[in-house]
Protein backbone atom coordinates (compact mmCIF):
# COMPACT_ATOMS: atom_id res chain seq x y z
CA UNK A 1 0.00 0.00 0.00
CA UNK A 2 2.59 2.07 0.81
CA UNK A 3 4.93 1.25 -2.59
CA UNK A 4 1.73 1.98 -4.36
CA UNK A 5 1.34 5.59 -2.88
CA UNK A 6 5.27 6.03 -3.89
CA UNK A 7 4.56 5.40 -6.98
CA UNK A 8 1.36 7.59 -7.29
CA UNK A 9 3.44 10.34 -5.83
CA UNK A 10 6.52 10.24 -7.93
CA UNK A 11 4.32 9.52 -11.25
CA UNK A 12 2.28 12.48 -10.55
CA UNK A 13 2.93 15.83 -12.82
CA UNK A 14 3.00 18.61 -10.27
CA UNK A 15 3.21 16.74 -6.41
CA UNK A 16 7.11 16.22 -6.77
CA UNK A 17 8.51 19.67 -8.17
CA UNK A 18 6.24 20.94 -5.48
CA UNK A 19 7.33 19.50 -3.22
CA UNK A 20 10.73 20.47 -4.19
CA UNK A 21 9.77 24.16 -4.25
CA UNK A 22 8.60 23.81 -0.45
CA UNK A 23 11.66 21.99 1.14
CA UNK A 24 14.03 24.38 -0.82
CA UNK A 25 12.00 27.52 0.90
CA UNK A 26 12.16 25.93 4.02
CA UNK A 27 15.82 25.58 3.73
CA UNK A 28 16.37 28.82 2.59
CA UNK A 29 13.93 29.98 5.04
CA UNK A 30 15.53 27.88 7.92
CA UNK A 31 19.08 29.52 6.84
CA UNK A 32 18.16 32.73 7.01
CA UNK A 33 16.70 32.59 9.87
CA UNK A 34 19.63 31.16 11.34
CA UNK A 35 21.90 34.12 10.24
CA UNK A 36 19.45 36.70 11.09
CA UNK A 37 19.34 35.56 14.85
CA UNK A 38 23.06 35.35 14.35
CA UNK A 39 23.60 38.63 12.85
CA UNK A 40 21.26 39.99 15.75
CA UNK A 41 23.07 38.49 18.78
CA UNK A 42 26.06 39.61 17.18
CA UNK A 43 24.74 43.19 17.04
CA UNK A 44 23.37 42.63 20.73
CA UNK A 45 27.32 41.68 21.57
CA UNK A 46 28.19 44.80 19.86
CA UNK A 47 26.61 47.13 21.88
CA UNK A 48 26.71 45.53 24.60
CA UNK A 49 30.28 46.16 24.66
CA UNK A 50 31.29 49.43 22.90
CA UNK A 51 31.94 52.24 25.08
CA UNK A 52 31.13 50.35 28.13
CA UNK A 53 27.94 49.44 27.33
CA UNK A 54 26.25 52.95 26.87
CA UNK A 55 25.08 52.20 23.69
CA UNK A 56 23.15 48.77 24.73
CA UNK A 57 19.39 51.09 24.56
CA UNK A 58 16.90 50.64 22.61
CA UNK A 59 17.11 54.30 21.55
CA UNK A 60 20.32 53.58 19.79
CA UNK A 61 19.34 50.54 18.44
CA UNK A 62 16.24 52.16 16.69
CA UNK A 63 18.80 54.03 14.50
CA UNK A 64 20.98 51.27 13.47
CA UNK A 65 19.65 49.39 10.18
CA UNK A 66 18.09 45.90 11.78
CA UNK A 67 19.34 44.13 8.39
CA UNK A 68 23.02 44.91 8.64
CA UNK A 69 26.09 43.75 10.68
CA UNK A 70 27.45 46.29 12.80
CA UNK A 71 30.81 45.96 13.12
CA UNK A 72 32.76 47.18 15.98
CA UNK A 73 35.45 49.56 14.39
CA UNK A 74 37.30 50.63 17.04
CA UNK A 75 36.46 50.66 21.07
CA UNK A 76 38.90 52.47 23.49
CA UNK A 77 38.32 53.23 27.11
CA UNK A 78 40.74 55.23 29.44
CA UNK A 79 37.98 56.46 31.85
CA UNK A 80 40.18 54.84 34.95
CA UNK A 81 43.23 56.07 36.25
CA UNK A 82 46.18 55.61 33.69
CA UNK A 83 48.79 57.86 34.38
CA UNK A 84 49.54 60.23 31.45
CA UNK A 85 45.71 62.03 30.47
CA UNK A 86 45.05 60.64 27.68
CA UNK A 87 43.62 63.00 25.05
CA UNK A 88 40.68 60.60 24.48
CA UNK A 89 39.14 59.36 27.16
CA UNK A 90 36.47 57.05 25.25
CA UNK A 91 35.65 56.67 21.78
CA UNK A 92 33.83 53.87 19.99
CA UNK A 93 32.58 53.45 16.29
CA UNK A 94 30.46 51.48 14.35
CA UNK A 95 30.18 50.33 10.88
CA UNK A 96 27.83 49.00 8.83
CA UNK A 97 27.16 48.86 4.96
CA UNK A 98 29.54 51.07 2.74
CA UNK A 99 28.62 54.79 4.34
CA UNK A 100 27.12 54.34 7.99
CA UNK A 101 28.14 54.64 11.08
CA UNK A 102 27.85 55.40 14.56
CA UNK A 103 30.92 57.42 16.56
CA UNK A 104 30.81 58.55 19.74
CA UNK A 105 33.77 60.52 21.91
CA UNK A 106 34.55 61.45 25.28
CA UNK A 107 37.88 64.22 24.98
CA UNK A 108 39.16 66.49 27.70
CA UNK A 109 38.71 70.13 27.62
CA UNK A 110 42.34 71.44 27.71
CA UNK A 111 43.18 75.40 27.16
CA UNK A 112 45.30 76.40 25.12
CA UNK A 113 49.04 76.89 26.79
CA UNK A 114 49.82 80.49 28.24
CA UNK A 115 52.53 82.38 27.00
CA UNK A 116 51.90 84.47 30.33
CA UNK A 117 49.12 85.83 32.57
CA UNK A 118 48.83 89.08 31.37
CA UNK A 119 45.87 89.91 29.86
CA UNK A 120 47.07 90.33 26.33
CA UNK A 121 49.06 86.71 27.20
CA UNK A 122 45.51 84.98 27.90
CA UNK A 123 43.72 86.76 25.24
CA UNK A 124 45.81 85.56 22.57
CA UNK A 125 45.80 82.30 23.88
CA UNK A 126 41.61 82.17 21.89
CA UNK A 127 44.14 82.27 18.17
CA UNK A 128 45.62 79.41 19.13
CA UNK A 129 44.69 76.26 16.92
CA UNK A 130 43.32 73.46 18.43
CA UNK A 131 43.61 69.73 17.02
CA UNK A 132 40.97 67.93 15.02
CA UNK A 133 40.04 65.74 17.89
CA UNK A 134 39.24 68.73 20.41
CA UNK A 135 37.12 70.25 17.38
CA UNK A 136 34.99 67.25 16.50
CA UNK A 137 32.00 68.19 18.43
CA UNK A 138 31.21 71.55 16.49
CA UNK A 139 29.67 69.44 13.58
CA UNK A 140 28.97 66.10 15.37
CA UNK A 141 24.76 65.38 15.76
CA UNK A 142 24.68 65.96 19.20
CA UNK A 143 27.41 66.82 22.22
CA UNK A 144 27.44 67.92 25.71
CA UNK A 145 30.21 69.71 27.71
CA UNK A 146 30.19 67.98 31.10
CA UNK A 147 32.19 69.17 34.45
CA UNK A 148 34.32 67.44 36.22
CA UNK A 149 34.89 69.43 39.42
CA UNK A 150 37.76 67.29 41.19
CA UNK A 151 39.66 66.79 37.78
CA UNK A 152 39.96 64.14 35.41
CA UNK A 153 43.51 62.16 36.96
CA UNK A 154 46.60 62.08 34.53
CA UNK A 155 47.19 65.87 33.83
CA UNK A 156 49.88 67.96 34.93
CA UNK A 157 47.53 70.62 35.49
CA UNK A 158 43.42 70.48 36.41
CA UNK A 159 41.74 69.22 33.74
CA UNK A 160 37.53 70.18 35.47
CA UNK A 161 35.83 69.83 31.85
CA UNK A 162 35.52 67.39 29.15
CA UNK A 163 33.02 66.75 26.11
CA UNK A 164 31.19 64.33 24.61
CA UNK A 165 29.83 63.80 20.92
CA UNK A 166 28.09 61.45 18.98
CA UNK A 167 27.36 61.16 15.30
CA UNK A 168 25.57 59.35 12.94
CA UNK A 169 26.85 59.02 9.54
CA UNK A 170 24.93 58.21 6.20
CA UNK A 171 21.96 59.87 7.15
CA UNK A 172 19.29 62.49 5.78
CA UNK A 173 18.72 65.52 7.46
CA UNK A 174 15.78 64.37 9.03
CA UNK A 175 17.00 61.55 10.43
CA UNK A 176 20.00 63.49 12.09
CA UNK A 177 17.04 65.99 13.88
CA UNK A 178 15.68 62.43 15.08
CA UNK A 179 18.94 60.72 15.73
CA UNK A 180 20.23 63.74 17.78
CA UNK A 181 17.51 63.57 20.44
CA UNK A 182 17.98 59.85 20.14
CA UNK A 183 21.39 59.78 21.30
CA UNK A 184 20.73 62.00 23.81
CA UNK A 185 20.75 59.06 26.64
CA UNK A 186 23.54 57.30 25.38
CA UNK A 187 25.47 60.84 25.32
CA UNK A 188 24.54 61.14 28.89
CA UNK A 189 25.31 57.76 30.18
CA UNK A 190 29.09 57.73 28.84
CA UNK A 191 29.45 61.48 29.95
CA UNK A 192 27.96 60.21 33.38
CA UNK A 193 30.51 56.83 33.19
CA UNK A 194 33.97 59.23 32.77
CA UNK A 195 32.19 61.12 35.56
CA UNK A 196 31.70 58.55 37.88
CA UNK A 197 34.94 56.46 36.82
CA UNK A 198 36.98 59.75 37.30
CA UNK A 199 35.47 60.58 40.61
CA UNK A 200 34.30 63.70 39.60
CA UNK A 201 31.86 65.05 41.90
CA UNK A 202 28.95 67.59 41.12
CA UNK A 203 25.81 66.82 39.56
CA UNK A 204 25.36 63.84 36.91
CA UNK A 205 24.77 65.15 33.16
CA UNK A 206 20.94 64.57 31.95
CA UNK A 207 19.63 63.85 28.56
CA UNK A 208 17.98 67.23 28.29
CA UNK A 209 21.54 69.06 28.77
CA UNK A 210 22.51 67.44 25.35
CA UNK A 211 21.82 68.83 22.23
CA UNK A 212 23.71 69.90 18.90
CA UNK A 213 25.33 73.01 18.43
CA UNK A 214 23.29 75.26 16.24
CA UNK A 215 24.47 75.63 13.08
CA UNK A 216 26.78 77.84 11.81
CA UNK A 217 27.73 78.43 15.41
CA UNK A 218 29.01 74.99 15.17
CA UNK A 219 31.98 75.77 12.45
CA UNK A 220 32.78 78.20 15.03
CA UNK A 221 33.41 79.69 18.53
CA UNK A 222 31.85 83.10 18.48
CA UNK A 223 29.16 84.41 15.55
CA UNK A 224 30.27 88.02 14.61
CA UNK A 225 28.97 90.49 16.91
CA UNK A 226 28.69 88.16 19.54
CA UNK A 227 29.74 88.84 23.15
CA UNK A 228 32.72 86.38 24.57
CA UNK A 229 31.31 84.87 28.20
CA UNK A 230 34.18 86.70 29.43
CA UNK A 231 32.94 90.07 28.65
CA UNK A 232 29.15 89.70 29.35
CA UNK A 233 29.23 91.21 32.71
CA UNK A 234 29.87 94.89 31.08
CA UNK A 235 27.18 97.10 30.74
CA UNK A 236 28.25 100.98 28.56
CA UNK A 237 26.71 102.88 31.82
CA UNK A 238 28.93 101.83 34.05
CA UNK A 239 31.16 104.28 32.44
CA UNK A 240 28.47 106.85 33.80
CA UNK A 241 26.14 108.62 31.24
CA UNK A 242 24.19 107.27 28.46
CA UNK A 243 26.48 108.20 25.64
CA UNK A 244 29.11 105.69 25.71
CA UNK A 245 28.55 102.74 23.87
CA UNK A 246 28.10 104.35 20.55
CA UNK A 247 28.63 101.38 18.07
CA UNK A 248 29.31 98.02 18.72
CA UNK A 249 32.21 97.97 21.44
CA UNK A 250 35.48 96.59 20.48
CA UNK A 251 35.49 93.19 22.65
CA UNK A 252 38.07 90.09 23.02
CA UNK A 253 37.28 87.55 25.60
CA UNK A 254 38.84 84.39 26.92
CA UNK A 255 37.00 82.20 29.74
CA UNK A 256 39.45 79.31 30.67
CA UNK A 257 39.78 77.36 33.44
CA UNK A 258 42.21 78.92 35.22
CA UNK A 259 41.91 82.50 34.32
CA UNK A 260 38.99 84.60 32.56
CA UNK A 261 40.32 87.64 30.18
CA UNK A 262 37.96 90.70 28.25
CA UNK A 263 39.44 93.43 26.45
CA UNK A 264 36.67 96.22 25.57
CA UNK A 265 37.08 99.37 23.57
CA UNK A 266 34.25 101.65 23.34
CA UNK A 267 33.29 104.84 22.00
CA UNK A 268 31.72 107.84 22.96
CA UNK A 269 28.66 109.50 21.24
CA UNK A 270 29.52 113.59 21.73
CA UNK A 271 33.05 113.50 22.53
CA UNK A 272 34.99 117.02 23.83
CA UNK A 273 38.03 115.97 22.51
CA UNK A 274 39.39 113.51 20.31
CA UNK A 275 41.31 111.93 23.13
CA UNK A 276 37.89 112.22 25.00
CA UNK A 277 36.18 109.78 22.40
CA UNK A 278 37.43 106.69 23.46
CA UNK A 279 37.49 104.36 26.78
CA UNK A 280 39.25 100.42 26.87
CA UNK A 281 38.00 98.36 29.93
CA UNK A 282 40.12 95.31 30.62
CA UNK A 283 39.25 92.68 33.33
CA UNK A 284 41.39 89.25 33.89
CA UNK A 285 40.97 86.78 36.60
CA UNK A 286 43.54 83.84 37.59
CA UNK A 287 42.42 81.28 40.20
CA UNK A 288 44.82 77.77 41.27
CA UNK A 289 48.07 76.87 39.70
CA UNK A 290 48.41 80.59 38.07
CA UNK A 291 48.11 82.41 41.13
CA UNK A 292 51.93 82.37 42.09
CA UNK A 293 53.35 83.52 38.65
CA UNK A 294 50.48 86.58 38.96
CA UNK A 295 52.33 87.70 42.00
CA UNK A 296 55.62 87.63 40.56
CA UNK A 297 54.73 88.44 37.15
CA UNK A 298 52.88 91.67 38.96
CA UNK A 299 55.07 91.90 42.15
CA UNK A 300 55.66 95.62 41.58
CA UNK A 301 52.26 96.79 40.99
CA UNK A 302 50.77 94.50 43.59
CA UNK A 303 53.41 95.99 45.96
CA UNK A 304 52.48 100.13 44.93
CA UNK A 305 48.49 99.61 45.73
CA UNK A 306 46.81 102.15 47.23
CA UNK A 307 43.51 103.10 48.55
CA UNK A 308 43.42 106.49 46.83
CA UNK A 309 46.71 107.16 44.70
CA UNK A 310 46.82 110.54 42.84
CA UNK A 311 47.42 110.63 39.24
CA UNK A 312 50.95 111.48 38.34
CA UNK A 313 50.99 114.56 36.17
CA UNK A 314 54.03 114.61 33.53
CA UNK A 315 56.70 118.15 33.71
CA UNK A 316 54.87 120.05 31.44
CA UNK A 317 51.87 118.59 29.94
CA UNK A 318 49.09 116.53 31.71
CA UNK A 319 49.30 112.63 30.21
CA UNK A 320 46.73 112.08 27.54
CA UNK A 321 45.81 109.11 28.79
CA UNK A 322 44.97 107.76 32.40
CA UNK A 323 44.86 104.12 33.49
CA UNK A 324 43.38 102.74 36.78
CA UNK A 325 43.86 99.56 37.94
CA UNK A 326 41.95 98.04 40.64
CA UNK A 327 42.93 94.89 42.71
CA UNK A 328 40.43 92.72 44.78
CA UNK A 329 40.88 89.04 46.05
CA UNK A 330 37.56 86.83 46.64
CA UNK A 331 36.33 83.38 46.88
CA UNK A 332 34.46 82.55 43.45
CA UNK A 333 32.45 80.03 42.51
CA UNK A 334 34.21 77.94 45.62
CA UNK A 335 37.79 78.86 44.45
CA UNK A 336 40.25 81.58 45.54
CA UNK A 337 40.36 84.17 42.70
CA UNK A 338 42.61 87.03 42.05
CA UNK A 339 40.91 89.95 40.22
CA UNK A 340 42.57 93.17 38.10
CA UNK A 341 40.17 95.49 36.16
CA UNK A 342 41.58 98.40 34.62
CA UNK A 343 39.53 101.90 33.03
CA UNK A 344 41.57 103.80 31.06
CA UNK A 345 39.76 107.39 29.87
CA UNK A 346 41.88 110.90 28.61
CA UNK A 347 40.59 112.37 31.83
CA UNK A 348 41.73 111.14 35.85
CA UNK A 349 38.24 111.97 37.62
CA UNK A 350 36.14 109.67 35.79
CA UNK A 351 38.24 107.06 35.69
CA UNK A 352 38.76 107.13 39.25
CA UNK A 353 35.11 107.73 40.08
CA UNK A 354 34.32 104.49 37.81
CA UNK A 355 37.07 101.53 38.83
CA UNK A 356 35.13 100.44 42.09
CA UNK A 357 31.78 99.77 40.07
CA UNK A 358 33.12 98.22 37.18
CA UNK A 359 35.14 95.87 39.64
CA UNK A 360 32.30 95.21 41.54
CA UNK A 361 30.04 94.49 38.59
CA UNK A 362 32.99 92.03 37.44
CA UNK A 363 32.79 90.08 40.76
CA UNK A 364 29.16 90.00 41.12
CA UNK A 365 28.69 88.56 37.57
CA UNK A 366 31.75 85.88 38.68
CA UNK A 367 29.42 84.76 41.88
CA UNK A 368 32.04 86.36 44.30
CA UNK A 369 31.96 86.63 48.21
CA UNK A 370 34.22 87.78 50.67
CA UNK A 371 35.85 90.57 48.43
CA UNK A 372 38.46 92.05 49.64
CA UNK A 373 39.77 95.18 47.62
CA UNK A 374 43.60 95.10 47.54
CA UNK A 375 43.68 98.65 46.38
CA UNK A 376 44.44 100.87 43.48
CA UNK A 377 47.27 102.19 41.25
CA UNK A 378 48.10 104.14 38.13
CA UNK A 379 49.70 102.81 35.39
Amino acid sequence: MVASAWERFIGHRVLPKAALVVLAASLVAAFVLVRSERRDAHNAGVLDTACGGVLSRDSVRGLLPGDETWELYADLDLTGPSGRGPRTLLRCSLDWGEDGGLDLAAVPVLDAPLSGVRAEDILSARNAKEPGWATAYRTATTQVTAACPAGLPGYPRPVTRFRVHASLFGADGSEQVRAAGELGEAVAAAANLVRDRGRCGGPAVEPSDVRPLPWPVAGRSEEPGEVPPACRWFRPELLGGSDWGRGEPNRRGVAGDDADACSLVLRRAKAVTGEDQAAEVTSVSWRGPLLPEVRTEYGAELAALSRDPAPEAEPETRRKRYRLAVWADASCSGVRTLSRVTVDMASASPAAARADGVLDAYLASSGCRAAKVLGRVWK
